[in-house]
């Protein structure tokens, strides 16, 4: 008897020394995302029929509306005649047309994502830093809603301020919006204002001349004229001293820089795209910053929603987190519901850093809940939302206060340690325990 494509395990039983294979993360309304594992030199026929092998209840797509194949380096898409098309990256598959990692394919109302693991490809030893380029999964509703307002925006130039939680993704945002934008063959450049002290602000911003400075021994190149003719994000704005908001103030105003040691000015052409954490509008309101570059910044808001707001990209997300470390990896029992389930205080840095956390202790290939940590007191259960989304807001931030007590507990008060713990910077920590009124836990001194 032969055994159904859709079913993951039986493709990996039957394929288990192919280490080259295709995941499709199928996306359908009002129902969980699955997965389809397509090995080197494996094909399957999409849509309504039920012979295809992966049948879909999207009543926008035809019997057999499209095939996918995969040879071992990529996967192609044809469109079976359908009556609605199949598009690729917002555009109508004409023919056959290959599909790179990432892309996704749109038939009906259903997306496809597919994710490519390369028998010759290079596995990683260190994660890949957050907001890389192929963490981007958009199957949830609310990001399928986001990236669209995203890929609106991309057309102008004009400049967007990304608003989140720590963890979300708000650098994704904007590697969307210059990848998306006429821009997109120029430089995307990034800096963290937040690392911006009194002493290089102006000098990483408009970059010096040789001799400016003791220790400038050489002409330096800031992120103003790195990012010339592209995007430039400064991320983490809201963290930038009175001061150094002056010194971007200029330069936004002028759209020109002038070099630390030199008072000639240098034209620079960017988009700019302003990311960060806090309520800015509440930061100028209690003068913290300033209400003239906010207007600067704020040519449009967009708002990155969390992750336990969009909970159907939360599996997507572990399977693309699997694949990019070789695929060997399959949840256990309840695994699934639980990370569905949870709360994520800090949002898709979390989720990386708790799958990563599950693939190091796993003694084999399964990963169970006991590898993954997950605190219970962060369960959605313990935060349910009211009619009232200041109460909603309230009880994730006691659930939020409780897990840094714990973290910090577990990590005998030293901040780094509970940091790692948690996934997120030991500077967001601190920012946390401030807002909670949370003071470091005296160090104490072992008597003799």
């Amino acid at each position: 008897m032969s055994q159904h494509p859709t079913d993951t395990s039986a493709f990996l039983a039957a394929n288990a020394d192919c280490r080259a294979t295709a995941r499709l993360l199928v996306a359908e309304h009002d129902r969980s995302p699955r997965v389809v594992v397509l090995p080197a030199g494996a094909a399957v026929r999409i849509g309504r029929a039920d012979f295809v092998e992966v049948p879909l209840e999207d009543h926008r797509a035809s019997r057999v509306h499209a095939t996918l194949a995969f040879d071992g380096r990529s996967v192609t898409v044809r469109d079976e005649g359908s009556s609605n098309g199949t598009f690729v990256a917002g555009a109508q598959v004409r023919g056959v047309r290959a599909v790179e990692d990432g892309e996704r394919i749109e038939i009906g109302s259903t997306k496809i994502i597919v994710l490519l693991t390369l028998s010759d490809a290079p596995r990683p030893v260190a994660p890949e830093a957050p907001g890389a380029d192929d963490e981007v999964v958009a199957v949830d509703p609310a990001t399928v809603g986001l990236f669209s307002l995203v890929r609106r925006l991309a057309a102008s130039d004009l400049p967007v301020l990304v608003q989140g939680e720590t963890g979300v993704g708000k650098e994704l945002v904007a590697r969307a919006l210059h990848r998306e934008s006429p821009r997109a063959r120029k430089p995307f450049v990034a800096i963290n204002c937040a690392s911006l002290t009194e002493s290089i602000a102006a000098s990483e911003l408009f970059g010096h001349e040789r001799g400016s400075f003791s220790g400038a021994d050489a002409r330096k190149i800031g992120v103003f004229e790195s990012a010339d003719g592209g995007t430039l994000l400064l991320d983490e704005v809201g963290e930038l001293s009175l001061a150094n908001q002056a010194l971007l103030l200029r330069a936004l105003q002028e759209r020109s820089i002038c070099r630390v040691g030199s008072t000639k000015p240098v034209p620079v052409n960017v988009r700019v795209v302003a990311a960060t954490n806090r309520d800015l509008p509440l930061e100028v309101e209690q003068g913290r910053f300033r209400q003239d570059l906010y207007f600067r910044l704020n040519g449009v808001t967009v708002q990155v929603p969390p992750l336990r707001s969009r909970p159907k990209d939360i599996l997507p997300m572990v399977e693309k987190i699997l694949a990019s470390r070789g695929g060997r990896w399959t949840l256990g029992p309840g695994v699934a519901a639980a990370l569905e389930s949870y709360a994520w205080t800090g949002n898709a840095r979390e989720l990386r850093h708790v799958i990563e956390r599950g693939m190091a202790l796993a003694e084999g290939d399964e990963i169970l809940l006991e590898h993954l940590g997950l605190t219970p007191a962060v369960m959605l259960g313990s935060v349910t939302p009211t009619d009232e989304p200041s109460a909603f807001r309230s009880r994730v931030e006691d659930t939020e206060r409780r897990t840094i007590v714990q973290a910090l507990a577990s990590a005998g008060g030293n901040q780094s340690r509970a940091a790692r713990e948690l996934g997120i910077s030991r500077r967001c920590l601190i920012t946390r325990m401030e807002r909670y009124g949370l003071k470091p836990k005296p160090v104490s001194v072992r008597e003799s």
